[in-house]
């Protein structure tokens, strides 16, 4: 019985303290691993970025700086796009599927209705670490890596009344040609490549649910998956919380 116990202490503390490794990689490569139960406060409640990693740094950035809101929680038509976002859809067909972000911090202009977020932080800007998580495994650390040095971001132009957006996909290219990736995203993915969109379900009036679609190669749009908010931007839960815990993975990488 003893041995029992102590091997079920010994299993929590290892659950709840980083590896060496864990260590290693949140140090260099400047991302963190997560319970799903920590994710609202990290990336929706904290006032402040990460402390930066060795990897940010090198992208120009030496300190946590202050979170600042996009605004989007005080457009009632979208104000839940400020909340804790999950991507609800097959994972068979979408490999991100599970994993959550907010728009609450994004760059966001309401007179041109454009948002837009650096999807694992980058170069300049505000400093978008820790406002999207990734799926916890060795594909999606080198992805995350990369495109955090690429500025991989998502541009949202919403439609005058808020019920559509079309997202482009941006970078800094450094990955394809000679810059530095001290860049800010400059290039568009051309639409005949990929290109996405997202469209407000008909019962939803205060942007908690979205249908997601994207297109290849310039084919039509595919429904991709259910984009639901779980949490309201104060924390509060929506109607989708019980979603969270069926979808999303107990642990996922976050930038910092």
């Amino acid at each position: 019985m003893a041995n029992d116990e102590s091997t079920s202490l010994l299993n929590h503390l290892n659950d709840k303290y980083p590896t060496k490794l864990e260590k290693f990689t949140e140090c260099c490569f400047g991302v963190v691993l997560k319970d799903r139960s920590e994710l609202l406060q990290a990336i929706l409640l904290d006032d402040h970025s990460p402390p930066p990693s060795w990897c940010q740094r090198l992208l120009c950035d030496c300190g946590a700086r202050k979170r600042t809101l996009s605004g989007i929680e005080d457009i009632p038509e979208i104000s839940n796009l400020a909340g804790l976002l999950l991507q609800n859809g097959d994972a068979m067909v979408h490999s991100t599927n599970g994993t959550v972000f907010t728009l609450k911090y994004a760059d966001f202009d309401k007179e041109t209705r454009i948002g837009e977020l650096e999807v694992y932080g980058g170069y300049g800007g505000k400093q978008h670490t820790g406002q999207w998580s990734a799926l916890n495994n060795k594909t999606w650390l080198a992805l995350l890596t990369l495109g955090r040095c690429c500025n991989y971001s998502y541009r949202f132009s919403f439609s005058e009344d808020w019920r559509k957006a079309d997202i482009d996909i941006r970078a800094n290219c450094c990955c394809a040609t000679c810059l530095p990736p001290c860049s800010k995203a400059w290039f568009n993915i051309p639409k005949s490549v990929a290109a996405f969109e997202m469209i407000q379900a008909k019962k939803s009036i205060n942007g908690s649910h979205w249908i997601r679609k994207s297109s290849s190669g310039g084919g039509p749009m595919k429904f991709t998956y259910d984009l639901q908010a779980v949490y309201k931007p104060d924390g509060t839960p929506t109607e989708f919380v019980e979603n969270f815990n069926k979808v999303a993975p107990e642990k996922m990488l976050l930038s910092r």
